[in-house]
């Protein structure tokens, strides 16, 4: 397999937007759209006015503290060109979002997720956190907040069209809307998938296909005879209730992800997994956590059979997944085995999985994978770069 060479498309990108980084960002040609969770500027005060001038001294008190730092973190939505620069037009408190665009950019949602990290931990260790939930019609340019309870957190939006989607949040719980999230109907989950005195479970991987159907993955320990095992329960969108779709065993599920393809053709779903048992903290502090890789694979159809592809080299640290078109897969790890920084790396299939390939990328902030083009993004420093598989 011959490896695409990188090009250079900007050595500027998001670079007058401080805090440095940029973002989780979107391209389309020469335009460019990015949602970026940012941390409070922190200036520094010249050596003349430290106390000491051997250390760097902020500017304001509340620089110095956590909590206070935490509490000014931001959300943005940024609109512009490669060339011509990005302006923000979403501004809003936050530690984390979630977010989703249509095909055409013209319609956007935004969920913010804040905590007051200076208020004292209640005795359940749940501090609270406030949710919103934002839209855009015309393309991000004016935002239009909608209901939302405030207490029900959003961790993941996933849409068909503009009108009809899901919000996944702590549960986990599922929500669903048809009328652009002006309202929505809650869901019930796979009662296995939840665990009483821990409100604020998540699905271990979640993935709305083409044909809307919703799919959810989360993990069982063993019972009697009955063996660890992860589920994969699916909803369709004319229903209201999950069933079960398939079952990997020994095995966590670390993302779901199914092609893109017309609403009514046949397509393939496909697990990255962690092989063995999940990380115990309580039980086996010294467990690091790193467990070999694997991907599964199966068709959207009734009853249908899994086939394990493939096994990752042991040394490597999953970090992400994308399912591009034509049978081209890529999965996203680091090496920190050797000396010095850890490398990142892209894993590349081009036959549905069957055969692999590892580019090292040496150490990167990401961007994304356009599947419809099956375009790679990477940024270094300012830098941004593109190859195609």
């Amino acid at each position: 397999m011959t490896t695409p060479a990188w090009q250079t498309i900007s050595t500027t990108f998001m670079k007058n937007d401080k805090p440095y980084g940029g973002g989780d960002s979107r391209i389309n040609g020469n335009e460019v759209i990015s949602l970026k969770v940012s941390d409070p500027v922190i200036t520094f005060k010249p050596v003349n006015q430290r106390k000491d001038p051997e250390y760097a001294e902020p500017t304001e008190a509340w620089m110095s503290n956590t909590a206070e730092t935490l509490n000014r973190n931001t959300v943005s939505f940024f609109r512009g060109t490669i060339d011509g620069g990005l302006k923000r037009s979403f501004l809003q408190s936050g530690q984390n979002a979630a977010w989703w665009y249509s095909k055409d950019w013209s319609t956007q949602y935004i969920s913010t997720e804040w905590m007051d990290y200076k208020a004292p931990e209640p005795a359940n260790r749940l501090s609270p956190q406030i949710t919103k939930l934002w839209r855009s019609r015309d393309g991000g340019r004016n935002w239009t907040q909608l209901r939302w309870p405030e207490d029900q957190n959003i961790g993941q939006l996933l849409f068909l069209d503009s009108e009809r989607g899901y919000a996944v949040g702590w549960g986990p719980r599922v929500w669903r809307t048809v009328n652009g999230g002006n309202t929505w109907k809650e869901i019930g989950v796979p009662l296995l998938a939840t665990e009483p005195g821990n409100p604020r479970k998540t699905f271990n991987g979640v993935d709305l296909g083409s044909d809307g159907t919703l799919r959810v993955a989360y993990y069982l320990d063993a019972i009697g005879k009955t063996p660890a095992e992860s589920v994969v329960d699916r909803l369709k969108w004319d229903s209201d209730a999950f069933e079960r779709e398939v079952v990997l065993p020994d095995q966590v599920i670390a993302y779901l992800q199914s092609e893109q393809v017309e609403p009514d053709a046949r397509y393939s779903v496909y697990a990255l997994s962690r092989l063995g048992l999940p990380r115990d903290f309580i039980n086996h502090p010294e467990d690091n956590g790193h467990r070999t890789g694997a991907i599964s694979t199966w068709p959207n159809q009734k009853q249908p059979a899994v086939e394990q592809k493939h096994t990752f080299d042991e040394r490597l640290m999953l970090d992400g997944f994308s399912v591009g078109r034509r049978g081209v897969l890529l999965v996203y790890a680091t090496d920190a085995t050797g000396n010095g920084a850890p490398r990142d790396f892209t894993l590349v299939s081009r036959d549905y999985g069957k055969s692999w390939d590892e580019t090292d990328d040496g150490i990167t902030q990401g961007v994304y994978f356009d599947p419809a083009t099956n375009t790679q993004y990477g940024l270094y420093g300012y830098t941004l770069k593109k190859r195609s598989w």
